[in-house]
């Protein structure tokens, strides 16, 4: 391996010394976030632990710490069993190579005893987190199988061009792909064959790996869909992934430099890392429940220390030796299965689509979750700017219903007080044109929360659901969303890249409805502060919602939308929203709006 270049040391260097001063004796390590420890039911301990054996002495004396706390708690308060028995299991790689001392070898199995596997998990990128421990710790007889049985999974729960689904189990013609996740993948499949060096194994990282640079902005941004959206969990997979794969950076094309960069970008004053680009400006306001500032920035040192750990001390694998980063590629990739599409063209302009849309994870009856819409895009930048699109949020309920514009662009609809949304598609037409991309989208609204009917026959089946199936039929219940059969859509979205650096997007609802239906949030929009926006007909300003700050992944966003209108039955519908995007080349210029917009009527 060529010598770690400049932004990743410096990434690395800089969160293990904030992991060192995060640990703290009998307490292990410490959350500053949370003022207390970090939540013994998950992983930050033994991942810091892990982090810091891939160090000197000096850091393995301070790691072991962590460890040991971790070893002291009850083990009914122990959580992600699987993920702390993997960080164990490559603990323990590590302290073999460096002459295992008897006294760590009894700490890391007491640990790894305290782990059991599971056969099944609710989301598909723990259950291939399980077996990838099990091609780890097999011994040299059954390595064969068990690396046959994750490529079964693989092969199971990836899309025919090669993108990761993580729900369901038993995916049909609908499922959730959140891209932290596909990083993750590609992780766990690449370290695997570094403990079985198995061309079908390595035929599936690859698979996970060219899907990934269809995907790819250069400018350091891959994981703006889903859950975890742009989480630091995710981009330190896709850091670790690449360096297991023998990925360098060249000249031309540098990966993990321009994600470490942006990377460290988010540095906090402690050293720690927020868990994403909005973190300096918002906080957690944009993370997920599950997400914690120790565990995280733990988990991103261990997987990347490990990775460089595997790639200074053995040569690299085999099979994976063809693998090649080519991510200046320019065009439209379209996974028509996943319904995410990607416009990369020779001006640097970079666009993440999501087309078909998406069945929502943690589907609830309080929360809101549209962050797996289609007829959105999720991602867009061009030239040396930043990002100007929002990906969507996650919000409870009572938050949206008082101010419905943090759907953005995604279309609410209310029918005898029961909400519905436009979030995914039954039919997508894409059309690449000379400057841009058009969608066009066709389908009916679905039900945006879920119900919680109380009578006892469905409390007794969620009981059972609960206690027999690890709650397989509530997770599955977004899967079977009522449908609005009443009601008819159709969105088209058109990205155009005018001569002179002008990004526009035209996004145009019509309803045809045979009920009266109420639609929240006419012209959302969700954007750039500095971006111009056009409604068409003009939006009702007197109802207009007050204009906020849009909590994203990415920060820097503001959302609005014009006042509530009631669609009769039978009554044609139509408004378009056109927004145009400054750019370095360009400043906002909204008289541009009105040479090129055309006027549609409802």
């Amino acid at each position: 391996m060529k010598p770690m270049n400049t932004a990743l040391e410096t990434l690395l260097t800089g969160l293990n010394a904030a992991l060192r001063n995060q640990i703290r004796a009998n307490d292990g390590l410490f959350d500053p976030l949370e003022n207390k420890p970090s939540p013994s039911d998950h992983y930050g301990h033994v991942c810091a632990a892990l982090a810091l054996a891939c160090g000197d002495e000096d850091d393995w004396n301070i790691g072991r710490q962590a460890l040991l706390a971790w070893l002291t708690l009850d083990a009914s308060s122990l959580g992600h069993l699987p993920f702390n028995r993997f960080a164990l299991l490559l603990l323990r790689t590590v302290r073999q190579s460096r002459g295992l001392a008897p006294a760590d070898e009894a700490l890391i199995d007491a640990g790894i005893n305290r782990c059991t596997l599971r056969r099944s998990y609710p989301s598909n990128n723990w259950s291939l987190l399980a077996q990838a421990c099990r091609l780890i710790e097999a011994p040299p007889a059954r390595k064969a199988t068990e690396s046959r049985r994750l490529c079964t999974l693989l092969d199971r729960w990836t899309t025919p061009k090669g993108c990761f689904i993580d729900f369901p189990a038993n995916p049909g013609s609908r499922f959730s792909t959140p891209l932290a996740y596909h990083h993750k993948a590609l992780f766990l499949t690449a370290l695997a064959c570094w403990y079985h060096d198995d061309a079908e194994l390595a035929r599936h990282a690859r698979r996970l790996l060219d899907w990934l640079v269809h995907c790819w902005d250069p400018a350091g941004y891959a994981g703006g869909f889903g859950r975890s959206t742009h989480s630091l969990f995710g981009d330190a997979c896709l850091i670790a992934g690449m360096i297991l794969m023998g990925i360098e950076d060249s000249e031309e094309d540098q990966p993990i430099a321009a994600l470490c960069r942006r990377l460290i970008r988010q540095r906090r004053a402690d050293g720690l890392l927020w868990l994403n680009p909005a973190g300096a400006a918002s906080g957690r306001a944009s993370w997920d429940a599950y997400m914690y500032l120790s565990v995280y920035n733990a988990w991103a040192a261990a997987v990347i220390a490990i990775a460089l750990h595997l790639r200074t001390n053995r040569p690299l694998p085999v099979q994976l030796q063809p693998a090649m980063w080519s991510a200046t590629r320019t065009g439209l990739f379209h996974d028509e299965a996943a319904g995410l599409a990607y416009l990369r063209t020779k001006d640097d302009l970079n666009v993440l689509i999501s087309t078909r849309g998406q069945p929502p994870q943690s589907y609830n009856a309080d929360d809101a979750e549209f962050r797996y819409a289609g007829g959105v895009i999720v991602h867009l930048r061009a030239s040396d700017d930043q990002p100007v699109a929002q990906p969507g949020i996650r919000i409870s309920r009572q938050e949206l219903l008082e101010q419905p514009a943090l759907a953005g662009s995604i279309p609410l609809l209310v029918i005898e007080g029961a909400c519905f949304v436009l979030d995914e598609f039954d039919a997508c037409e894409l059309t690449p044109h000379e400057n841009g991309v058009r969608i066009v989208l066709t389908g009916q609204p679905k039900a945006l929360f879920k119900q919680n009917r109380q009578d006892i026959a469905n409390k007794l089946l969620a009981a059972l659901d609960w206690r027999l199936l690890d709650g397989r039929l509530g997770r599955n219940a977004v899967l079977h969303r009522e449908q609005l059969s009443t009601v008819d859509a159709r969105v088209q979205i058109e990205l155009s890249m005018i001569p002179g650096g002008t990004i526009t997007t035209s996004h145009q609802l019509e309803i045809h409805t045979r009920i009266q239906i109420e639609h929240l949030n006419p012209h959302g929009q969700a954007g750039h502060r500095d971006c111009g926006l056009e409604q068409y007909p003009a939006a009702d300003m007197s109802a207009k919602s007050e204009e906020k700050a849009f909590p994203s992944s990415i920060g820097l966003g503001s959302t609005f939308a014009g006042g509530a209108f009631m669609i009769k039955a039978g009554t044609p519908y139509s408004v378009t929203s056109i927004a145009l995007f400054p750019t370095p080349e360009r400043p906002n210029d909204n008289d541009f709006l009105d040479r090129t917009a055309s006027r549609n009527t409802r």
